[in-house]
């Protein structure tokens, strides 16, 4: 079976990406490793979204301008970032909410008293639950092919371009003009994070989920 693209991961990630493909015309079908019960991989465990602001925003109150989110982000990753892409990403924080709530996501105020949070994070009414079940819903309206218990074995490249997605011993291959794989690189199944290479990191359990892609 061929698409025009192909997302393997069932997160916020690849939810994303697979309703922006799909808004734009294409066809799209996603794989999650998971049973239904068990879609989303941590993204069921998040909670919020850091946003840039640069005023008062419905749950947001004051500012929280680039500059200063920038240097949040070096402290946290010990410098270890991309700084074009990081910026990228921080700008696109200020604008993303209003494309989230078209998709059935629902945001709250920080709770009362958390004056740092609330200035900066807004959180998903519902929890991280709730936003990956509005998302599925959308992307199931929109025509997006969901297929759970497929997980990826491995992918077929020739001359260093995708071919195709293969699944274990005895399902059938897929292919796609785009594939896009957006699952979250620390495996949920794991027990310890790797925490980025920092000391005693490998002693932080994570959030798992039981299946990931």
């Amino acid at each position: 079976m061929k698409v025009d693209v192909l997302v393997i991961g069932g997160g916020n990630a690849a939810l994303c990406a697979a309703l922006m493909a799909r808004e734009a015309g294409a066809s799209v079908m996603l794989l999650e490793a998971a049973p239904p019960e068990w879609r989303g991989g941590n993204s069921m465990h998040t909670r919020n979204l850091r946003c840039m602001h640069d005023a008062p925003q419905d749950v947001l109150v004051d500012a929280y301008p680039e500059e200063e989110y920038w240097q949040d982000l070096l402290k946290v990753t010990g410098g270890l970032t991309n700084e074009k892409l990081a910026r990228l990403v921080i700008r696109a924080s200020s604008t993303c909410r209003p494309w989230m709530r078209s998709h059935g996501v629902h945001f709250q105020p920080s709770l009362s008293g958390a004056l740092h949070t609330a200035r900066t994070n807004a959180f998903f009414m519902g929890g991280g639950k709730a936003l990956v079940n509005a998302f599925y819903r959308s992307a199931g309206k929109l025509g997006v092919r969901i297929r759970y218990n497929a997980p990826v074995e491995r992918l077929e490249l020739e001359d260093g371009r995708f071919v195709a997605s293969n699944k274990p011993t005895g399902a059938s291959a897929l292919s796609a003009s785009r594939p896009a794989r957006v699952c979250w690189p620390r495996a949920a199944s794991s027990p310890t994070s790797t925490g980025f290479g920092r000391p005693g990191a490998r002693t932080c359990a994570v959030n798992g989920q039981p299946t990931t892609s």
